[in-house]
């Protein structure tokens, strides 16, 4: 195992910059996500309010986010926006250092969501530079992050349980200016790629439609695990506050889930030989139900925290089985489009139902009803996702065909291969497939 996750972790030339570009950004985030909701609450609100100011700050990220990936599909570098955003979100995190009472609290928190939405590009940024590279490796970048978030989290927490969360604007300042920098640097603009040429036949034949129905069906997934999500986290960190936990226990909790979303992650392409990412989505989604089951009769904070070194899984699996099926499913030019579409469902539309509701039923019902509701939500997240996601879809043979250069991953067989098959197979009685085919 261990030679496993130093092989993942090794440098590829291919990679460029986006290594170090998601550790730094993996560990300025692990110093503000995580305790966001206890730095509203220490400051008076409660927790209908903080689900009130979190959704709205989702909202407002959900918008900005599909604004600018429509701008770097068409007009403007995704490197300089995040750049820009970096800057921006050093910016306007150290008005909290100002801003007291709700309306104060609630303005920056929804600006500092509008400065970091240009983050989500780095997926599609990832994605683009990985299009020759198996996208197996995308998952052994994106596990970069959750090493710089464990190791950012735990410090954090210890500096936040000893001096106080004020400390928490200049902290989180100066590290996302550094990745800005780290991307201004490394990750140079890349020209944009030429008009796809002219399709063959047997692509038309076998074009998936523009919008695919398989994708609407699998956004409505993501947006109920991602409302699940919002809403266990959100109110776990003020759960575990409340139960007797410190800064410090939530930064260790944090780092729990980053500790195990690194191996999980590591394996991904290992996982991928047995299992379809639709598979894989789908028992990420079980992993959440079970915990969420566990959460709602835990009765001490360190439970409540460890438990979240089994969510590190389900994220792992849950998060790049989404990329990758969401990429599958976009067309080949509007890539940066459909990956921040799935985000703004994932991160910003769900983040609005399940940071509002989860904060009134908690404030209503409790932290028991809210976990056991968020429970029964994302089962039937990973059921909705095994009936609308196709699986020979996320083998390339229908979708990757509108690609102007497929994935050496995908299957080798050729578009007019794929058609030949395709009708000697129609021409079978009752449909049976030749033999050794199995499409």
């Amino acid at each position: 195992m261990a030679s496993r996750l130093r092989s993942a972790l090794k440098p590829n030339p291919a990679a460029g910059g986006l290594n170090w570009a998601f550790v730094l950004i993996g560990a300025a985030d692990a110093t503000l996500l995580p305790f966001l909701p206890l730095l509203l609450f220490q400051r008076g609100l409660d927790a209908p309010q903080i689900g009130a100011v979190l959704a709205a700050a989702s909202l407002a990220a959900l918008f900005a986010g599909l604004g600018w990936a429509y701008l770097a599909d068409h007009a403007v570098s995704a490197e300089r926006a995040v750049v820009a955003a970096s800057a921006a979100a050093a910016a306007v995190v150290l008005l909290f250092a100002l801003a007291n009472g709700v309306v104060a609290l609630a303005v920056v928190t929804v600006a500092l969501g509008v400065a970091r939405s240009p983050f989500m590009l780095l997926d599609p940024i990832a994605l683009g530079r990985l299009k020759e590279m198996a996208r197996t490796r995308y998952a052994r970048i994106r596990l970069r992050m959750s090493a710089g978030w464990a190791a950012s989290a735990v410090v954090s927490g210890a500096g936040f349980q000893a001096a106080g969360l004020r400390l928490i604007p200049f902290v989180y300042a100066p590290l996302v200016a550094l990745f800005g920098l780290w991307v201004w640097h490394a990750l140079k603009p890349r020209r944009r790629s030429q008009p796809l040429p002219r399709e063959s036949a047997a692509a038309v034949a076998l074009r998936a439609p523009r919008v695919p129905l398989a994708l609407i069906g699998f956004l409505v997934s993501a947006l109920l695990l991602g409302a699940s999500l919002a809403a266990t986290q959100n109110f776990l960190t003020i759960q575990i506050n409340v139960l007797g936990g410190g800064a410090l226990l939530i930064g260790a909790a944090a780092a729990f889930q980053a500790l195990t979303e690194i191996p999980t992650m590591g394996y991904t392409h290992l996982l991928t030989r047995y299992l379809s990412q639709r598979s894989l989505f789908a028992v990420g989604c079980g992993i959440y139900v079970v915990v969420s089951l566990a959460w709602a009769f835990a009765s001490d904070p360190f439970t409540a925290a460890l438990l979240k070194l089994v969510i590190g899984v389900a994220f792992a699996l849950t998060y790049v089985a989404a990329v990758v099926i969401t990429d599958d499913l976009s067309p080949a030019h509007l890539r940066a489009t459909g990956q921040a579409l799935m985000k703004s469902v994932l991160f910003g539309l769900s983040p609005i139902i399940g940071a509002l509701g989860g904060g009134l039923v908690y404030g209503a019902f409790g932290p028991r009803v809210m976990f056991l509701a968020a429970a029964a939500v994302a089962g039937v997240a990973g059921l909705i996702a095994v009936i609308a996601v196709p699986a020979q879809s996320l083998r390339g043979a229908v979708i990757g065909a509108d690609r102007a250069a497929p994935l050496p991953d995908l299957s080798s067989e050729s578009l007019s291969g794929i058609y030949e098959s395709r009708r000697s197979r129609a021409k079978l009685p009752g449909g049976e497939r030749p033999p050794g085919n199995s499409g």
